[in-house]
């Protein structure tokens, strides 16, 4: 099978029809969202290919974007955890981030093994899939799960780098989900609220961040200055009975 084989039966999978379907004029907007993106990425990967860096918009544009040996791929992914109080995404805004995403859930792909499935693996944490497969509809919680994950880096972008089996939803003992990122202790807690709902065929979530707002300048402390019509009682002259209301006042 040759690069332009796999290219078809690879998106003829992620659009769920016949590979014989898929020609060059074959449109791709259907998977111009950052999920789509995200499993393209993926595939084009694993055949070693090339990774256009805008996702063309038919068939005919990925078999042109992607041929050649396969771009080097960076590793920069983050080794400490943020505090909400480092302002980060947005140009370094100080005050509240937030970032939103919404995926249609039929566009994650159908799988007999979620926990061996190349794009579930690559993109869940053991901990969610553990979660997702234990639901009646995982792919609904998967879906979620992208999410908020989406939305972490659209309100953080310090984010961006990290892979996103590195991220993870959890929930607390009262069912209320929050984000964590792998470190080399385990996964710990992110300051980040976070929101994730859905409907049969939609999800959505929500994150927020505060960080700290920035201190006012200190004001130069400037010693008061002498109130002109005082200055202008000690300079004028006295009269003679105002000098002695004075001295009765003063008792001399």
């Amino acid at each position: 099978m040759n690069q332009t084989d796999q290219l078809r039966a690879m998106i003829a999978t992620m659009l769920m029809v016949p590979s014989e379907q898929i020609q060059p004029e074959t449109s791709l907007v259907a998977l111009n969202t950052s999920l789509g993106s995200a499993r393209i990425r993926l595939g084009l990967k694993r055949l070693g290919l090339n990774v256009p860096a805008t996702p063309p918009a038919t068939f005919a544009g990925l078999v042109a974007a992607t041929t050649g040996e396969a771009a080097p791929i960076a590793d920069a992914r983050p080794v400490a955890v943020p505090r909400a109080t480092q302002a980060t995404g947005n140009g370094g805004w100080a005050g509240l981030q937030v970032g939103l995403d919404v995926e249609d859930i039929r566009s994650l792909p159908v799988a007999a093994d979620y926990w061996e499935h190349e794009f579930y693996s690559a993109t869940f944490a053991r901990s969610e899939i553990a979660y997702a497969v234990l639901q009646a509809e995982p792919r609904t919680h998967f879906a979620g799960f992208w999410c908020a994950k989406e939305a972490l880096r659209k309100c953080d972008g310090w984010f961006v780098a990290t892979e996103l089996n590195q991220l993870a939803v959890a929930h607390d003992i009262d069912g209320r989900p929050y984000l964590t990122m792998a470190t080399g202790d385990g996964p710990e807690r992110l300051p980040h609220a976070v929101s994730i709902s859905h409907t049969a065929e939609v999800a959505t979530a929500v994150v927020v961040a505060q960080t700290a707002l920035p201190k006012a300048p200190a004001q130069p402390v400037r010693e008061p200055a002498e109130p002109p019509a005082m200055a202008g009682v000690v300079a004028a002259p006295l009269s003679g009975k105002k000098r002695s209301r004075l001295a009765k006042f003063l008792g001399v």
